[in-house]
């Protein structure tokens, strides 16, 4: 068996930069939603960990294979497990006109690379005939897909008006070096998931016709902050500039907010609390980001999410408000959250067993 690292989520050295030395994701992500069926026992563990490893020798660990990260939901944890208590929280709304819908899912299972068709293929291999089948006690609820990279975006939504090389639906450049958490400081130290994290997903829905209404300058203000144009966007290698600490004064200059110039205002210490590894979709027809967050505790994912609202910005300039001239928060919907634990590879497969009752299927 191949050693890879113990945490699940350490992806990044895996990763390859473009000319320019930002990190490039993988092109291609899948989340396959699971419900456990009946009651697993050790031997269900063991046949899932067997599978996984079996893909893990199959394939190289890196966006040229395979990158999974296997994570369960708070329902896991108190109905199977010897903990009885989740460590993580179940999702909330974040913000005052949301409506989505909090999910109930026990696991999901996040799979990455640049082959599509690869992942397409193992997810069939997973939850269909063959000897890697876990349906015996998983069942496949939903699989979420989608993209990221330089001109898939513009490629899979031909005459939307994206921008020719964008590797995000809205244009721009997301997961900079300085802008992302880093894995050590996301990666639990103490308790049951030690050397684990924990794991935010969202459903957005995007509003692409509103946002291309707009010029390039604008879309970079809404986006990074007004002093940030769009030439100087398109050159941001290390961070996003934000402007955190001078949001009231350009928004009293400019009467807009931009996106990371209020999100710039979770930072500790100058430092972001969430990892992201968004990525654009076509599910459902419609243009959308399943948005996914990994973060030491749900904590560092609430606090951001609440001042990427800067519900202050409106008292500083009446042309703002809660979503209009506010980042983007007027661009998007949120369909749906679920919350996830990620526990560390060892322990990853139907983590923390209880003992079955006596006559349990």
């Amino acid at each position: 068996m191949i050693s890879l690292p113990e945490a699940q989520h350490a992806w990044e050295s895996t990763f390859r930069t473009d000319p320019d030395g930002r990190p490039l994701a993988p092109l291609f992500h899948r989340l396959l939603m699971l419900d456990v069926v009946g009651t697993p026992t050790p031997e269900d563990a063991a046949r899932l960990e067997g599978a996984l490893r079996t893909l893990e020798a199959e394939f190289p660990y890196g966006p040229d294979g395979l990158l999974t990260a296997l994570a369960w939901g708070p329902g896991w944890f108190e109905r199977h497990t010897s903990l009885r208590r989740s460590p993580v929280g179940r999702p909330l709304p974040m913000a005052r006109w949301e409506n989505p819908v909090l999910e109930e899912i026990d696991a999901c299972l996040h799979l990455a690379g640049d082959d599509e068709e690869l992942l397409a293929d193992i997810s069939r291999r997973l939850f269909g005939e063959g000897p890697l089948d876990q349906r015996t006690r998983l069942r496949l609820r939903e699989v979420r897909t989608g993209f990221v990279g330089r001109g898939l975006p513009a490629r899979r939504l031909p005459g939307a008006g994206l921008p020719r090389s964008a590797p995000l639906m809205l244009g721009f450049h997301s997961g900079l070096r300085g802008n992302q958490a880093d894995e050590d400081s996301i990666t639990i130290t103490e308790g049951p998931l030690a050397g684990g994290t924990t794991m935010h997903v969202s459903y957005l829905t995007l509003d692409l016709d509103s946002w291309y209404e707009q010029d390039a300058d604008t879309r970079s203000a809404h986006m990074f902050s007004p002093r940030v144009s769009a030439e100087a966007a398109g050159k941001l290698v290390d961070d996003a500039r934000s402007d955190a600490d001078d949001l009231p004064a350009t928004a009293v200059s400019h009467g807009l907010v931009g996106h990371a110039q209020a999100t710039g205002r979770a930072r500790l210490n100058g430092r972001p609390r969430i990892n992201r590894r968004d990525f654009a979709t076509l599910d459902h027809g419609s243009p959308g980001t399943h948005f996914v967050s990994l973060q030491r505790t749900m904590e560092d994912f609430h606090a951001t999410r609440a001042v990427m609202n800067a519900a202050d910005a409106p008292s500083h300039h009446r042309a703002v408000g809660v979503r209009r001239r506010n980042g983007i928060n007027g661009f998007i919907e949120v369909r749906s959250r679920a919350t996830f634990a990620v526990p560390p590879r060892g322990t990853r497969s139907f983590p923390y067993l209880s003992a079955p009752a006596p006559g349990t299927p």
